[in-house]
């Protein structure tokens, strides 16, 4: 797919660069600014790098989309057929990127919970293996090394035995001179064995896990992993995510042009928390039906009631993450139609004398309209969700240790 820009450009997106603009997600604290993966395939980085669709950006150290490239997604995001979105409908593709926090865990444990669950699928460090002895083949085994002190000592007893038949100058010279043999001989003895014996401090990493393994059984409670889940909530649940991570990428929510800015972010991460409980809900009880028998006819119209209740469950769940996405997709189309005119405005200005007239009025637009009522939709959300029997958005339990939000 080609894309021909104002300056009369044109850039080529392949379906690797198309994922990775796709998959580009905000830089917290750095509002309207979006990175790359960090498992973005090397030849995807350097054709947006080539094309000056990203940066590396030697502050943070990461790559980033630039303006020409945020402009470019921009595209993708409403050009008919692509996997970015189509026009609105296609999102299955989403895997889960994250973890769902619970809103009012502080966003310092938020990213160190999810740096802890990133680094715990990753192979665990592995003991190097021990260095080769560098004893000769004719020196005594590791069993008798005690046999270097223990010589030292006999001799330097017998020099003290010896001591009145000697002179003194003499006697004292002897002395020193096994005092240095011990301990030359116990200094070896301590080398030897470090060669020998493989080390017992930690491997590099190993106490940076100990201490993320630790953080995440701590905040159990207060997030929801992809991994717990089973195929169908995670397959939600990664929708939910992809519309709420691309609101909270535009420069509507940056502006604060749909919902405030500060109560747009609160809503989305509530209305994710909830539909993550819910997702997690689904996955214990289709995991509870498939392991509990049916040996008789009263137990098998149990189960197909449970069954009834589950997808009617599943249904209200879907339906908010379909508005998630119906949000998520007039966000866009409001942003495409900023961007459209907003360039058309530039090429004018450089086909027309300065001081023109110009026809375009920043009037109100109706997509934005469209995308403000979605926004007040999604924040009814955060009233409507909850699984039976488990809490709600809000509730849970408190905190190990930490500030709250």
């Amino acid at each position: 797919m080609e894309f021909t820009l104002a300056d009369g450009t044109t850039v080529r997106i392949t379906a690797a660069t198309s994922r990775a603009l796709r998959a580009a997600v905000p830089v917290q604290g750095r509002p309207g600014l979006s990175r790359l993966r960090s498992r973005t395939p090397g030849e995807a980085v350097r054709a947006l790098a080539d094309q000056r669709l990203a940066v590396r950006d030697r502050r943070l150290g990461i790559w980033v989309l630039t303006e020409r490239g945020a402009g470019v997604r921009d595209l993708l995001a409403n050009a008919p057929g692509t996997a970015f979105g189509g026009g609105g409908d296609d999102w299955g593709g989403h895997e889960p990127t994250r973890l769902t926090v619970h809103p009012e865990v502080d966003d310092g444990t938020a990213v160190r919970l999810n740096a802890a669950a990133l680094r715990r699928d990753r192979p665990a460090p592995q003991p190097r293996p021990p260095l080769p002895s560098r004893r000769s083949d004719a020196s005594l085994p590791a069993k008798d090394h005690w046999l270097y002190p223990v010589g030292g000592a006999v001799i330097v007893g017998l020099f003290l035995l010896l001591l009145p038949f000697l002179g003194i100058v003499a006697a004292g010279v002897l002395v020193f001179l096994g005092l240095g043999a011990a301990g030359v001989a116990a200094l070896a003895t301590v080398i030897t064995k470090a060669f020998d014996e493989p080390s017992r401090r930690p491997l590099p990493g190993q106490a940076e896990r100990a201490t993320e393994e630790w953080l995440l059984r701590e905040w159990r409670d207060w997030y929801v992993s992809p991994d717990t889940l089973d195929t169908p909530a995670r397959a939600l649940l990664g929708r939910a995510q992809a519309a709420v991570d691309s609101v909270l990428a535009s420069s509507l929510h940056d502006q604060g042009l749909l919902l405030d800015t500060v109560r747009n972010r609160v809503v989305l991460a509530d209305v994710e928390w909830g539909l993550a409980r819910s997702l997690a809900g689904h996955t214990r009880t289709r995991r509870t039906m498939a392991s509990t028998p049916t040996p008789g006819e009263h137990s098998r119209r149990a189960a197909a009631r449970a069954r009834e209740v589950l997808d009617q469950d599943v249904a209200r769940v879907a339906e908010r993450v379909r508005v998630l996405e119906d949000y998520a997709n007039k966000v866009r189309a409001a942003e495409m139609e900023r961007y459209d005119r907003r360039a058309a405005e530039r090429l004018e200005a450089l086909a027309l004398e300065a001081g023109s007239d110009h026809r375009q009025q920043d009037e109100a637009l109706s997509t934005l309209v469209q995308a403000q009522e979605l926004a007040l939709r999604v924040a009814s959300l955060t009233n409507e969700l909850g699984y039976p029997g488990h809490p709600g958005p809000l509730d849970g339990p408190e905190p190990p240790d930490g500030p709250r939000r």
